[in-house]
């Protein structure tokens, strides 16, 4: 056996430490079922539905305290052993798979028949093959699922998951493999659009600019009335307005109640702040009939 920052170790030198961990994993899980038959001896399980009394608690306490064991695991121990009677128990497998599996209805049959565990091609239990199965959160993912499941929780924090999108993004194959996902490319263009909206929302807002805005509008609405003022003042004198047929006096009048309701929709504006236009106001200012 070689040693350096991490022991290289041969195949035998692997199988060998492993099967000492078992008979360690066997031993101790054989103390700890010892441990909640005790338990168990001292304060049976109650009756489905009925609850133990509080002096109940107070001796296991007092037990697991004499003995050196923490109260509350001390109380696993008995809950454990009185969910595995000893003739249902399996000591190939370690104690902490038996409480996993404890309140599972098929428990007994279960315990017998391990899961595949992928990495060895075997069939047998451990402690993330349990919570696999009972659907809990893992220690050690095996697929590419389970993976992605455990990285999603660091990444519930936004400022992790902003630095780990980027930082993948350096990675010209990922970033190739990614801008290849239709769904991706548009939720970054939905973001990058409303990134600029926000900012434009956000510069608007400034004292400044919201001068700018305000003059840039006025001149626009003063522009308007200057043309049509100007042009009038230019163009009437040159006309013989009076002589004109009833029809044609008639068709400038319409004219001018176009522009009149133009004038009073932009007083309403001005009050209100409201743009709104009724569908009569709107045909009458276009000119349509």
């Amino acid at each position: 056996m070689t040693s350096t920052l991490v022991t290289d170790y041969t195949s035998q030198d692997w199988k060998d430490l492993v099967a000492e961990g078992k008979r360690a994993t066997g031993s101790e899980g054989s103390a700890q079922f010892k441990l909640g038959d005790l338990g168990l001896t001292l304060v049976p399980l109650p009756p489905k539905g009925k609850r133990l009394p509080m002096k109940a608690y107070k001796l296991l306490a007092n037990f697991a305290e004499e003995v050196g064991q923490d109260a509350e695991r001390f109380e696993q121990y008995r809950l454990c052993a009185g969910a595995w009677p000893k003739g249902k128990r399996n000591k190939d497998v370690c104690w902490t798979v038996h409480y996993l599996l404890s309140h599972h209805p098929d428990r007994f049959m279960m315990i017998n028949h391990p899961p595949l565990h992928r990495r060895t091609g075997t069939n047998r239990w451990t402690v993330d093959g349990a919570r696999r199965v009972l659907g809990q959160k893992i220690h050690v993912p095996e697929s590419i699922e389970e993976q992605l499941r455990q990285i999603e929780d660091l990444l519930d924090d936004e400022q992790v998951a902003v630095q780990v999108v980027e930082r993948a993004m350096r990675r010209e194959p990922v970033l190739r493999q990614v801008a290849k996902k239709p769904h991706v490319r548009e939720s970054f263009n939905r973001a990058q659009t409303e990134e600029i909206r926000e900012a434009h929302e956000t510069t608007r807002k400034r004292p400044e600019v919201r001068r700018l805005d305000e003059q840039s509008e006025v001149l626009r609405v003063l522009g308007l009335c200057h043309a049509f003022a100007h042009g009038i003042g230019r163009t009437l004198p040159g006309l013989h307005l009076a002589e004109l047929s009833d029809d044609a006096q008639d068709s400038i009048r319409e004219g001018l109640q176009r522009v009149s309701a133009a004038v009073e929709w932009t007083e309403h504006v001005l009050r209100t702040g409201s743009t709104d236009m009724d569908e009569a106001l709107a045909r009458l200012i276009e000119g349509e009939t």
